[in-house]
This record gives C-alpha cells, sequence and structure tokens, in this order.
C-alpha cells in the first residue's frame, strides 16, 4: 500500500509535523541530523514510512541548495527495504491529480448529521466550502472540506494538520474564526466562522472602492496582521481574494492555512515537507518568488502594500510603477508609506503592521495645510465628535462598500435588461443594412428599389449608432462615484435613449414602405396606394412628434415613463439610496 494511502490519527501527524520542523532548523544551523537515527525511534511500521518520505524530501531539497546533485539511488542503498517509499518520495512531484469534485450537498448531509448544509459557496483544488448550520447551536457557519484523495494523503495530511493548528492559535476580530477541525469518512473539514458578504476583490473589480474607503480598510488588516504576527503566525498569501468584507461592515482576513508558524526566533520559516512557492506570485514578496527558507512576516508586510496600491490605484504596482498620488487624488504622504511597504528588500520595509496602521491614521486624520487632504480626513472631521476613530472606519467601510455596493447593484441590474435590448437593435439594425444592400445591389435599374435599399442601408447604420450609444453611455457609469454623479450619468442614459426612441421609432411610420419593397412587394410603390400611404405616414408621425413634446414639457414624470422601465427602475433604486442618505 502507498504511504499516500495510509490513515493516521491527528496526534501523529502533528509529532511528524514537529519532527520534520526540527530536522529543517538543524539543516538551516548547518547541522544536519541523521535520518537513520530519527526514523530508528519509530515503532509504528506506517508512521516510520511517512516520516521517511518527509525527511528524505527535506534532505534532497536542502541538499540541492548547497550544490549537490542528491540521486534516488544513494537513499535506496540506505534504506534497501523502503524502496517504494523513497520512490514515491522522488516522483511525488510528478503525480497528476483528477480535477476535484465538490461533493453534493446530500453526501455530506450523511457525513455531517449535526450540520444542516445548504450550498456550496465556493470550490477550488484544494477543496470546497458550504453554508452550513449547526442544529444545536442555530449558527451559520463554513464548512471546508479536502478532496477526498488526500485524505488518503499522507503528506497533505500533515499540511492540513498544521493549517488547524495554526488557525486555532487565531482569536481577533479581524480573523476567520475556526470553531473546529478533523477527519470524518476520509474526508479533512474545518468548521469555521461564516462571513456573509463578499471579498474585497469583488469590490475592487467593481471599481466601487474609493481612497477614503480604502484607508478605513487598511488599519483592520494591520491590526489582524500584527495579531497572528504576534502569535509567531504568518499569512503568506494575503490578497485581495483572501480579505472578507461582512455586510455589518467589519473586515476580516480569511485563509490562514498557508501561513508558517514561527517557534522561535533562529526557526526558517518554512511549509514542512515541501518546496514550494506559496502564496499569489502578483502580490508575493520577493524573497517568496525567490523560493528561499528566509521568509518571514515582512512578506505579508509587501502582500499589504500590494493590496493598499491596488485598493487606491485600481492597478498593480508592476515593474516601474507610479506613486499611488499620481493616479488617484490623495494625500501625498501616503506615497511614502506605500512605498515603504513594497521595498524589495525586507530590512528597508516597515518592520511591523501596526506601524503602518499608526502612519496611515496620523496622515489621514492630519489637517497640516501644507498637505492634500484627503477624503477620510473629511469624513473624519465630520463624525470625529460623535464616535472614537475605530467605529469611524468601521462604520465607513459598512456605509461605503458594502451597503453602498448592495444597493448600487440593484441600480445595475435595473439597467441590464436595456442594454441586453440595445444589443438586440444592434443586430436588427445589420439585419436592416444586410437587406437594404440586398434591394439595392441588384437592382440598378430600378429607381424606386435603389431608392428604397439605399434608405433602409441608411436607417440601419442609425439604428446601430443610436443603440451603440446608449450601451457605451451605460458601460461608462461608475458606481463607485458620488450619488449626484451617478445621477447625472444616469440622465445621459436616458436622453440618449428617448432621443433614439424618437429616431428610430417615429421614423416606423414610414419606413415599412422601403421594408416592404424590399421584401418583393413593390404594389406598395404604385401612385394610388404609394400616396396614401405617405399621407398617413406623415400625419402618423407629425402627431407622435407633437405628443411627445407635449408629454417632455409634463415634467420628469413624463420623461421617466417615455424612456422605459429599466430607466425608471434604475431611478427608483436611487431615489431609495438617497431615502437611506446614502452617498
Amino acid at each position: 500500500m502507498s504511504i499516500r494511502q495510509h490513515k493516521l490519527p491527528i496526534a501523529a501527524l502533528e509529532r511528524i509535523d514537529d519532527l520534520c520542523a526540527a530536522f529543517e532548523r538543524q539543516w538551516q544551523a548547518n547541522k544536519p541530523a541523521s535520518i537513520e537515527d530519527l526514523v530508528a525511534a519509530e515503532s509504528d511500521p506506517i508512521e516510520r514510512e511517512a516520516l521517511l518520505a518527509e525527511l528524505i524530501v527535506l534532505d534532497v531539497d536542502y541538499r540541492r541548495r548547497r550544490g549537490e546533485t542528491p540521486t534516488e539511488q544513494e537513499y535506496l542503498e540506505r534504506f534497501a527495504e523502503d524502496a517504494s517509499v523513497i520512490n514515491e518520495a522522488f516522483n511525488d512531484s510528478d503525480r497528476k491529480k483528477g480535477a476535484f469534485e465538490p461533493p453534493t450537498v446530500a453526501r455530506l448531509a450523511s457525513l455531517f448529521p449535526s450540520l444542516e448544509v445548504m450550498e456550496l459557496v465556493g470550490a477550488g483544488g484544494m477543496g470546497a466550502v458550504y453554508k452550513a448550520k449547526q442544529k444545536g447551536l442555530d449558527r451559520i457557519v463554513a464548512l471546508k472540506i479536502l478532496p477526498e484523495e488526500f485524505g488518503h494523503n499522507v503528506k497533505f495530511a500533515l499540511r492540513f494538520t498544521r493549517e488547524a493548528r495554526t488557525l486555532a492559535k487565531l482569536n481577533h476580530p479581524n480573523i476567520v474564526a475556526l470553531f473546529e477541525f478533523g477527519n470524518v469518512a476520509d474526508t479533512y473539514y474545518f468548521l469555521m466562522e461564516f462571513v456573509e458578504g463578499s471579498t474585497l476583490r469583488d469590490v475592487v473589480a467593481a471599481r466601487e472602492i474609493a481612497p477614503a474607503h480604502a484607508l478605513a480598510i487598511v488599519p483592520h488588516l494591520c491590526d489582524a496582521l500584527q495579531y497572528a504576527h504576534d502569535k509567531g503566525v504568518i499569512h503568506r498569501d494575503i490578497k485581495p481574494e483572501n480579505i472578507l468584507m461582512s455586510v455589518d461592515g467589519s473586515v476580516k482576513i480569511a485563509d490562514f492555512g498557508l501561513s508558517r508558524i514561527l517557534d522561535n526566533d533562529e526557526q526558517q520559516h518554512t511549509l514542512t515537507g515541501t518546496h514550494q512557492v506559496m502564496g499569489t506570485p502578483r502580490y508575493m514578496a520577493p524573497e517568496q518568488l525567490e523560493g528561499t527558507h528566509n521568509v518571514d512576516h515582512r512578506a505579508d508586510i509587501y502582500s499589504l502594500g500590494v493590496v493598499i496600491y491596488e485598493m487606491l490605484t485600481g492597478e498593480l504596482p508592476i515593474g516601474r510603477f507610479a506613486a499611488p498620488s499620481a493616479k488617484v487624488q490623495i494625500d501625498v504622504r501616503l506615497d511614502d508609506v506605500v512605498l515603504r511597504t513594497l521595498e524589495k528588500e525586507p530590512q528597508r520595509r516597515y518592520q511591523r503592521a501596526s506601524q503602518i496602521k499608526s502612519d496611515v491614521q496620523s496622515i489621514t486624520s492630519s489637517e497640516n495645510p501644507a498637505f492634500a487632504q484627503t477624503v477620510v480626513s473629511e469624513l473624519a472631521s465630520e463624525t470625529s465628535r460623535s464616535a472614537p476613530a475605530s467605529l469611524q472606519e468601521q462604520e465607513v467601510a459598512a456605509r461605503f462598500l458594502l451597503t453602498r455596493r448592495q444597493l448600487m447593484d440593484r441600480v445595475r441590474e435595473s439597467l441590464r435588461p436595456l442594454f441586453r435590448g440595445e444589443i438586440i437593435q444592434v443586430l436588427i439594425g445589420v439585419l436592416l443594412i444586410v437587406l437594404g444592400a440586398q434591394c439595392w445591389a441588384r437592382n440598378m435599374d430600378n429607381t424606386g428599389r435603389v431608392v428604397c435599399g439605399v434608405i433602409l442601408h441608411v436607417y440601419g447604420v442609425i439604428v446601430i449608432g443610436t443603440a451603440a450609444n446608449v450601451c457605451t453611455k451605460i458601460k461608462r457609469i461608475d458606481y463607485s462615484k458620488p450619488l449626484d454623479e451617478i445621477r447625472t450619468k444616469l440622465g445621459k442614459v436616458r436622453t440618449a435613449y428617448v432621443t433614439a426612441g424618437v429616431t428610430i421609432g417615429f421614423a416606423w411610420w414610414l419606413m415599412w414602405i422601403p421594408v416592404c419593397v424590399a421584401f418583393g412587394f413593390d404594389a406598395v410603390l404604385y401612385p394610388q396606394s404609394l400616396i396614401v400611404s405617405l399621407v398617413v405616414g406623415v400625419v402618423g408621425l407629425v402627431g407622435s412628434l407633437w405628443l411627445y413634446r407635449r408629454g417632455l414639457k409634463s415634467g420628469d414624470a413624463w420623461r421617466t415613463r417615455l424612456s422605459g422601465e429599466s430607466i425608471a427602475s434604475a431611478y427608483r433604486a436611487l431615489d431609495e439610496i438617497e431615502s437611506v442618505n446614502i452617498q
């Protein structure tokens, strides 16, 4: 049986993990221990195989770093009776895993009878997260599970155990809490706090975060990281996807599962049994990208700097990037803060997350006229008489990021039917151009058909142009801007749509004539029928225009009706947002 298929209790995994960590420390002190001595103390054959496989992976890793070229044959000679273990250790990286398919809700319900599993929240290669309810406590929780294949993989189980032990150390309002962890029917799981809301990635991607909101979030991220660092824990994968924005306004960092426990100052921090670069490259510190073993808490500070830069500017600090104040209107003193977090050399960065918080709060609360005042300063000055600073920041995060975003989603959703309708109009315009072209191109000797074809061709171009104009104006609405600016943009959409309605819609009183001709009903052009058709069309067109002008003079109510249900719904949503005093 492969060592990947052995089942070991959590206590055994923790003990093996500790032995491997000690083995690493000795290597880093240039005093490598003997693998033979370590495995000789193991009496259980299954645990011995698991430990041996881990130690060989580590030994090979460190020897290669020292310039050596260890071979599989060397270890086969040293451990002749463990050929299968050595072969698996050397070829572990070549194994390919199939795509992970999250288990069904019904399957999890049978595994966790004490939970009411409600829905799948998200899934990836490393597992899946479900929303569930603890029946006894009447509490909503997040159930995170690993793929079943990892339930038989001792190497991965070790990492899972490390993640659980790390999370169990952390109890902070800005860190997702771990309630329970374990193994059920070969499925390793976490039971964690469920955060109702969205990720910072969603907010940044939607361009719905202003500098004021970004700077209000930073102190909470600093608090969480400083707490974790004080506990000897580094995250190693700080990025917007791992920052959750709760509907109550709190900010929480999730997924400390890639972190490494800092046991003491001498320990170099790596993940036991792996030499893989952990984290997301765009947010990783240079020392992480280099794959070195001397990664410490300052890697988190670098990643936090990337997140702050992206929140402020909407861009990533890649290559030769400009200071934040060159891209967005903020206090220029904040440039020094952000750029200091992004220093390539760890010793030149902030050494503590609490220092970032202190500097950001000092700058945003400053009224020094020599510097440009930030929006946060203006917000803080309005409410400083009524609430402590931390509560102000929480309220800013809740009011301006979450509640506002949810309400703005209603405005965006209201305009989607209109946008889809305009796309259909573009397709109709294309059809009219094709119809007109075939009408005049094939009948150059027939003046009437040529004229009708040209009219249809031109009309199709106008139909496309007016639809494209409306779509462009819809896309130009920036929902992170103040409400007055959004209302102005929406007014431009309404004007474009109403104008298009007049240009396109009323013209149909006469446009049906060339359409009929294009389809071969030339009888419409006979004087007896053409005169009557033109008279009726002109009367209808003039009458419609007169009613339209009367409607416009009647005020906004008629304008809203003429603009259609989508725009009317968007205005109603804006009115509701104003009524709850959210700008």
